[in-house]
């Protein structure tokens, strides 16, 4: 599920390639988040090239205009993996 917030953040504030890495990343992550997909595979998923796609993985590492919080959180493992941090947000309950 997309909620508003991300919806909003994506629309605003990323290029077409970059919506491109979030929607791949959506589907292509666990249960807890983590995106399951090596470099490789995901850059021929949206359509770039491995080094374009490491300086958006670059980029979104890094605290995000818009949403104050980094989209991509590094997570040490065997190979570097990262968790869409976008997503896992409650949604805001209407008052």
């Amino acid at each position: 599920m997309i909620y508003e917030e991300t919806y909003r953040y994506l629309i605003r504030h990323v290029s077409s390639k970059e919506f491109d890495t979030c929607l791949y990343s959506l589907l292509h992550m666990d249960w807890d988040g983590v995106i399951q997909s090596p470099l490789h595979k995901m850059a021929k998923g949206i359509g770039t090239t491995e080094k374009y796609l490491k300086k958006i993985i670059k980029k979104f590492s890094s605290p995000q205009v818009g949403c104050g919080r980094k989209i991509f959180l590094p997570i040490q493992q065997e190979i570097t993996k990262y968790k869409f941090n976008l997503a896992d947000r409650q949604p805001q309950l209407q008052q």
